[in-house]
């Protein structure tokens, strides 16, 4: 009887285990809708699954009986998800892409637990502060990247190429120069730095190196 009332107790204080899957799945849906509009790697079906899958290995938690160590699962979902986060980081030259889908991974599985749990306000209240994040504060981030944009350029300069005078027609567009590396051989300079300044003048930038007959050729 007495193991009968605990199994009756536990089941009514972490009821509702239908709510808590519908509801994590509509939040992590909601999550990945940003990740997906921007054509991420992690998107729509992902973070929902995340958010979905972590719910319930929450619920299996308490389930399972495990008075004292129950956060032993909470912190194997962690594990995992950090796995899944580290799979959508790209490195591509010196620039690093994905991290903020790979934060949105960590978020909705933190946010599924939460569920799990049976906090479902500060469920909601953490799931509205990541849409804030996601997507009220892009606007943000896009006037700051507009006023301190940072690049990285490689381009290749025929042996003519005056280096000072380079130097003083970047600077003349209010651009910044933060590393450079020269390389030179018998038909060409190759010039590899990182600037940052204004979009619209780093695209000034561009058009210069498009129209300067001295440039083979540049990426960034």
């Amino acid at each position: 009887m007495d193991s009968l009332f605990n199994i009756t107790t536990t089941h009514n204080i972490y009821g509702n285990e239908l709510l808590k899957l519908g509801l994590s799945v509509l939040i992590g849906s909601v999550l990945g809708l940003e990740r997906e509009v921007r054509g991420k790697s992690a998107g729509f079906r992902t973070l929902a699954l995340i958010c979905f899958g972590a719910t319930i290995f929450t619920i299996c938690s308490y389930l399972l009986g495990v008075q004292d160590n129950r956060d032993r699962i909470a912190a194997n979902v962690l594990t995992g998800v950090g796995f899944l986060g580290a799979g959508v980081i790209f490195r591509n030259n010196v620039s690093i892409s994905g991290i903020t889908t790979a934060a949105s991974i960590w978020v909705a599985a933190a946010i599924g637990m939460l569920i799990g749990i049976g906090e479902y306000w500060l469920a909601l209240i953490s799931a509205g502060f990541s849409l804030i994040i996601l997507y009220a504060l892009d606007f943000i981030q896009m006037k700051i990247d507009y006023r301190f944009e940072h690049r990285s350029y490689k381009a290749v300069f025929t042996r003519e190429i005056e280096a000072e005078a380079f130097y003083t027609y970047v600077k003349s567009l209010n651009i910044k120069f933060h590393k450079s590396k020269i390389y030179r051989n018998d038909h060409q300079v190759t010039i590899e730095f990182e600037v940052s300044g204004k979009e619209c003048n780093l695209h000034l930038f561009n058009e210069w190196l498009l129209e300067n007959k001295q440039v083979i050729s540049f990426e960034w």
